[in-house]
């Protein structure tokens, strides 16, 4: 679930220590916009920016699928007035998210 070359990158440029606290930073920060993205009662230009945000997070620790989700979530909000098409993709984004949450990288 993660990209291995994009987390050999981040242990050259920052080490393994460093780089197994920016995981948990990863991991809580994730966590939240998915818990935000799922709520019931969110607008759509919300679902726009915190989508942005979990983009963004994801493929900076290499987790792309979840990146990729989040990405045609953003899309998907920007240009579709309907939120059935946009609740089916946050579906599939938590069941990601949880996914790639158990297959954090080894970092030793």
């Amino acid at each position: 679930m993660f990209n291995p070359i994009t987390i050999q990158q981040l242990k050259d440029d920052v080490g393994v220590d460093v780089l197994a606290q920016l995981m948990q930073v990863f991991l809580t920060e994730s966590t939240k916009l998915v818990e935000q993205l799922t709520a019931n009662s969110i607008q759509q230009n919300e679902i726009e920016r915190l989508a942005h945000s979990l983009k963004s997070c994801a493929r900076s620790y290499g987790a792309d699928q979840l990146a990729d989700i989040a990405a045609d979530i953003e899309a998907a909000a920007k240009s579709s007035p309907e939120f059935a098409n946009i609740e089916s993709k946050i579906s599939l984004l938590g069941e990601v998210h949880k996914k790639t949450l158990t297959s954090l990288p080894k970092l030793n």
